[in-house]
């Protein structure tokens, strides 16, 4: 296939997936059917070659998140907002150009496509209004999206000056030759991807734009948004080859955004802004062991920051789209006022379990394969003070995870007073919740097979062995710790048919 038709396919495949999603109708059902057909059809692009492995394995992340932030939206926007503005249209558009962001076959589709999503989270994190969203926005906008600009600008020249602009633009990215390059333009180029993923000292646009947003933007920016950046250094270094201290560079300040992520979470009282600060410290994370991977290359610290990538992108996608229920219930997001959600929310809340079961690691969810492969890799890393920083980095990830943890899970399965209201949530929502909930365990099976881990093929039988311990731990939780929280605060508070 040539340059010029695979680009074709490509547009025409975005230009119908945002057409579908800009149809308007009162009917859940077809909304929900014309959103699935929307989302899924780039996958049409891999009969006809148009994607790469890089592509297709962040594809394989971010195509089921967005479609179902976006069927999830469906009812968040008319139990928020009662669908006054573009919320449903906003989203969708941006969780697609996202999507066609990792399957764009060249730069200029790339930059085009990015660019898209740049404005449309701008419009998401202003979505609200206000002073305090404006800012957001704005920091979002003008950090974030202006040194996107700067470093797609450097790569251009860097690639015009060796292939001519109209080669740079189009060619596709694995026929692009290796180009080296000095630290100064190396800066230029990684700038806009690492404040993409909020690494300090570029990262203040992150706490403001997830908690201000409304919660399914706040799910995409987190879950996908931030591993756009990861996605970008990957693609980049592909073909330009950076100097080594350019990647130390990025070890270190990424060693520093995982501890200040990690300590300050423990500060925060707002549910969405301790999820913020928990994405930092996690893209941190990541940027250790992708900066890693640059300076000692291997197969199994590659696998390690894309099974990271993927669980922190399942289970924070997941925690802010559960916050638009909290809020649409309870109508507060302070901690210390939520509690006995389960008793609410029973489906929800079994999704909020098993994605904790993620962040904690336990078997067999992909968070548990993350951290492991994580640790395997370091101890086998040929630079000892390297190998140190990653595992202390690692441990220090694991032991704030469980607080944290805990603390998501006490809001829905610790028994307290309820101070607000109680409403009903459909099953709708509910449903969608526990789907994206029960894809970390999905994922952590698939693994397995789909990267051929034979080193790991033992933990096969453990996971297998582990799925009926988490079917006993679901028996624990929905049918004794919910049923007591109900007699606690009284049947008539609960619909009958939970």
């Amino acid at each position: 296939m040539t340059t010029v038709t695979g680009m074709i396919i490509y547009i025409f495949f975005f230009i119908v997936s945002m057409l579908i999603i800009m149809f308007k109708h009162k009917n859940m059902y077809l909304l929900t059917l014309l959103r699935i057909i929307a989302y899924l059809l780039p996958l049409v692009g891999i009969l006809y070659g148009l994607y790469d492995e890089l592509s297709l394995l962040f594809l394989g992340v971010s195509l089921p998140i967005s479609m179902l932030v976006g069927l999830y939206n469906l009812w968040y926007s008319e139990a928020k907002y009662r669908n006054e503005g573009n919320l449903r249209e906003l989203i969708d558009v941006f969780g697609l150009s996202i999507n066609y962001s990792f399957a764009a076959p060249n730069l200029v589709l790339l930059i085009s496509v990015w660019t898209i999503s740049e404005i449309t989270g701008f419009l998401l994190v202003c979505y609200e209004g206000g002073d305090e969203a404006l800012r957001a926005g704005y920091r979002f906008f003008f950090l974030k999206g202006m040194t996107f600009e700067l470093s797609a600008l450097t790569v251009l020249i860097v690639l015009a000056h060796r292939i001519g602009l109209i080669n740079a633009l189009i060619t596709s990215f694995n026929e692009i030759p290796s180009i080296n390059v000095d630290l100064l333009l190396s800066v230029l180029i990684v700038i806009g991807f690492i404040t993409t993923s909020a690494i300090v000292p570029l990262h203040f646009w992150l706490p403001h734009a997830h908690s201000i947003a409304p919660s399914t933007a706040s799910a995409l920016l987190s879950g996908l948004t931030v591993k756009m950046g990861f996605y970008g250094l990957l693609r980049i270094a592909g073909f330009i080859v950076f100097p080594d201290n350019l990647w130390y560079g990025v070890l270190i300040l990424s060693g520093i955004t995982t501890v200040y992520g990690f300590t300050v979470l423990l500060t925060q009282h707002d549910i969405k802004r301790m999820l913020a600060y928990s994405t930092m410290g996690n893209t941190g994370l990541i940027g250790v062991l992708l900066s890693i991977n640059m300076l000692y290359p291997s197969p199994l610290m590659f696998y390690s920051v894309i099974i990271n990538i993927y669980a922190h992108a399942l289970y924070k996608s997941m925690l802010f789209m559960n916050t638009g229920t909290i809020i649409v219930l309870a109508k507060t997001r302070i901690l210390n006022e939520l509690g006995s959600l389960a008793a609410f929310t029973p489906y929800s809340s079994l999704g909020v379990l098993f994605t904790v079961l993620s962040i904690f690691g336990v078997p067999p969810t992909v968070g548990f394969l993350g951290k492991l492969l994580a640790i395997i890799a370091l101890l086998n890393v040929n630079n000892t003070y390297l190998a140190i920083i990653g595992l202390v980095l690692v441990a220090y990830s694991i032991l704030i995870s469980i607080v944290y943890g805990f603390t998501i899970l006490s809001v829905h399965w610790k028994y307290s007073s309820i101070r607000f209201k109680p409403m009903e949530i459909p099953l709708y929502p509910q449903f969608i919740e526990l789907l994206l909930g029960i894809l970390g365990i999905i994922y952590g099976i698939l693994v397995l097979l789909v990267f051929n881990l034979k080193a790991l093929g033992m933990l096969l039988l453990v996971n297998l062995f582990s799925l009926f311990i988490i079917v006993a731990l679901v028996s624990i939780f929905y049918y004794n710790i919910r049923m007591r929280i109900i007699r606690s605060l009284g049947e008539e508070l609960v619909s009958p048919r939970h």
